[in-house]
C-alpha cells in the first residue's frame, strides 16, 4: 500500500514539475496570448502583441510591438501602437488578488484618434467599451468594479508611477472635410493608480483623450483662425485695389470733365 501512495505521489510530482517546467518555459507565450485575448475582449476590438518578455527574479516585463484596432465605424486601422512597455513588478508587496506595480513606462507611443463622420471620436468608444464592466476609477482609490452578477473576485492594480511620453498623434476630423493633424502629445504621469486593470485603463484613457482634443482644437482653431485672417486680407485688399481704381476713374473724369469747361469757356 505504502508503495501504491508513493508510486502516486511521484507520478503527481512529476505531473506538477512538467506543468511547472511547461508554464516557466512558455510564460512569455502565454502572457502574449492572455494580453491579446483578455485585452480584445476589453475594448471590443482587436489588440495584438509582437513580443513579451518576462523576468521573474527581477520583476520586470517589456511588452514590444502592442497595437489596438480602431473599433467599427472608422477609417484609421489603428487606435494606438505602443512599441516599447517596461514594467517594473515589485514582488514583495504582490498578493494573490493585487499586483503592485513601481512603474509603467510607455516610450514615443503613437496615437491615432478619429472623429468620424457622425462626430464620435473612436479613443471615446474605446473607453466607453472599457466601462462596460464597471465604473472608472479615481487615483488613489480601490474600487473593485465588479458587477452585482460577479462573484469572482477581480485582480487589481497597485501602480505607483505611469509614465507615457514623447507621443505623436495623428489625427482625422471627418465633418472638416477629412483634415488631418500630426501633433506631439505632452507627457502625462500619473501616480498612485489603484483599481482593476479596465478602471485604470479608463482613467488613462480619459486623460490621454483631452490632451488629444486640447492638441487638435488648438491646431485647428490656430489654423481656421490663420485661413480666416488670410481670406479676410485677401478680400481686404481686393476692395482695396476696388476702391482705388474708382477713385482714379473719378478723378480722371472730374479732371476730363473741368478740362472740357475750362476748354468750352476759353471759346
Amino acid at each position: 500500500m505504502k508503495k501504491v501512495l508513493l508510486a502516486i505521489v511521484l507520478v503527481l510530482l512529476i505531473g506538477v514539475a512538467a506543468v511547472l517546467y511547461y508554464v516557466f518555459t512558455n510564460l512569455d507565450a502565454i502572457v502574449k496570448a492572455a494580453i491579446e485575448e483578455f485585452g480584445s475582449q476589453a475594448v471590443r476590438t482587436s489588440v495584438q502583441v509582437d513580443s513579451v518578455a518576462i523576468g521573474l527574479s527581477e520583476g520586470s516585463a517589456a511588452i514590444s510591438g502592442l497595437t489596438v484596432a480602431n473599433p467599427d465605424g472608422f477609417s484609421l486601422p489603428h487606435a494606438f501602437s505602443l512599441g516599447e512597455i517596461a514594467v517594473d513588478i515589485n514582488l514583495e508587496k504582490t498578493t494573490g488578488d493585487r499586483v503592485a506595480i513601481d512603474a509603467i513606462r510607455i516610450a514615443a507611443p503613437r496615437v491615432f484618434y478619429e472623429i468620424n463622420a457622425d462626430r464620435k471620436g473612436s479613443l471615446n468608444v474605446l473607453k466607453d467599451n472599457l466601462g462596460l464592466g464597471g465604473a472608472s476609477a479615481g487615483s488613489g482609490t480601490g474600487g473593485s468594479g465588479s458587477s452585482a452578477g460577479d462573484t469572482s473576485a477581480p485582480v487589481s492594480l497597485d501602480i505607483a508611477r505611469f509614465e507615457f511620453k514623447d507621443a505623436s498623434l495623428h489625427a482625422k476630423v471627418v465633418p472638416l472635410k477629412d483634415r488631418t493633424y500630426d501633433l506631439q502629445l505632452p507627457s502625462l504621469v500619473l501616480t498612485d493608480l489603484q483599481g482593476t486593470p479596465e478602471q485604470i485603463a479608463r482613467q488613462v484613457l480619459d486623460r490621454l483623450i483631452r490632451h488629444a482634443e486640447q492638441e487638435i482644437r488648438k491646431r485647428g482653431i490656430d489654423q481656421e483662425l490663420a485661413e480666416i485672417k488670410a481670406k479676410a486680407q485677401q478680400r481686404i485688399d481686393e476692395e482695396k485695389a476696388k476702391l482705388k481704381q474708382q477713385a482714379d476713374d473719378r478723378i480722371e473724369s472730374e479732371k476730363q470733365q473741368l478740362e472740357n469747361k475750362l476748354l468750352d469757356r476759353l471759346r
